[in-house]
């Protein structure tokens, strides 16, 4: 039997839902500023971490209305193009190449807007003049990361290591980039290397709960989510961590309250309310699993996942209604749900007659009070 099409469970492999501008890791910024105020008072600029980035993406280039050719223009158009309050500046001196704290201010201002490819270019000119700088070489290394380059990720957090071989932050950017790559046994090396450095650093906790799973060790993985919210209380990522964990270790109920919990706590992830569903149908609450699925994803998923969820109990009837209510509603999009249709049907027409008659009547409706 070919294995139903649904929404799969998943876990945070980015460790919190912040906004790329406002939010700063705390731990990255303990550290950097604690070692760089004594040793590199001149490296002291915010560090920005980005553990998971809202909508991904270029923004849309403008096109000029005429050609630059002079590169000081340019400068003053990029900083045009990214927002930036000229009367908040200071005067932009025409005859003076833009300094290297300069670019990467802009490198920022467009990374706030989500622009990352020109945020990329202004932090490899901040490089090219000062490659010794550590805050604009590892924000650089982050959207290599988010823009599926794992990779060159890895190699720019390596090179941090050649300014700063105590700088935790980078060897967990290299764990992050491994995870990425699927290289878990070393990205466990490398988070356990962070945590050596500063053991402080719940996201490394996190990143370790995430490959304890991998490999099954599913109730190691509950505890290192429970140490990790020991220091990021409420977070809704790692509980949803440590929702899946229960879920993969057949706790059900547990999984249950920790994904209501997450979203108590303000977890909107979509992720959430699908493992939320997930949970709910291996207790038997499938009524309530279809409005979890239904709040983070369209209908059609939602029946379609629900149906999922009926066939592997064996009720094939209600199965079929629910894979005929996610083709209702969206027929020329869920080539899946007609697939999974003709699974459940094919699954109810082996048994005896009788009893598919008897399936047909106690389970006329996918969910109830829903014909």
């Amino acid at each position: 039997m070919g294995y139903p099409f649904h929404e799969r469970s998943e876990q945070e492999i980015s460790t919190a839902n912040m906004p790329v501008w406002s939010i700063a890791s705390q731990t990255a910024n303990e550290t950097f500023q604690m070692r760089y105020t004594m040793m590199k008072a001149s490296l002291l600029v915010t560090l920005f971490v980005l553990f998971s980035l809202g909508a991904v993406g270029c923004a849309k280039k403008e096109q000029p209305m005429f050609t630059l050719q002079d590169e000081h223009y340019q400068q003053i158009m990029e900083r045009q193009k990214a927002r930036i309050n000229p009367e908040s500046q200071a005067p932009v001196d025409l005859t003076q190449v833009m300094k290297g704290e300069e670019y990467e201010k802009l490198g920022d201002a467009h990374l706030q807007q989500g622009d990352f490819r020109t945020a990329k270019i202004q932090y490899e000119k901040v490089l090219e003049a000062s490659p010794e700088q550590i805050p604009a070489r590892y924000k650089l290394a982050v959207i290599y990361l988010e823009k599926g380059s794992p990779q060159d990720a890895y190699n720019q957090f390596h090179q941090i290591l050649d300014y700063d071989l105590n700088f935790a932050p980078a060897y967990e950017g290299m764990g992050r980039a491994l995870l990425k790559m699927e290289k878990d046994q070393e990205a466990e090396q490398e988070f356990q290397a962070a945590l050596l450095y500063d053991g402080e650093m719940w996201t490394s906790k996190n990143y370790l709960g995430i490959v304890a799973d991998r490999r099954h060790d599913h109730k190691e993985a509950i505890h290192l989510y429970e140490v990790a919210l020991q220091k990021r209380a409420d977070d809704s990522s790692i509980l949803n961590n440590l929702g899946m964990a229960y879920y993969l270790d057949t706790q059900y109920e547990e999984a249950v309250r920790t994904f209501q919990h997450a979203i108590q706590v303000g977890g909107s992830n979509d992720k959430i309310s699908n493992n939320l569903g997930l949970a709910l149908t291996k207790l038997g609450h499938f009524d309530l699993a279809y409005e979890a699925y239904a709040r983070g994803m369209d209908s059609a998923k939602a029946y379609n996942n629900l149906g999922v969820a009926f066939l592997e109990v064996g009720k094939f009837a209600r199965a079929s209604r629910c894979f005929e209510k996610a083709i209702e509603t969206q027929p020329s999009f869920y080539e899946k749900a007609k697939e999974n249709l003709l699974l459940s049907n094919r699954m109810l027409s082996k048994l005896p007659m009788v009893q598919q008659q008897t399936l047909i009547r106690r389970d006329p409706a996918c969910v109830s009070g829903v014909i």
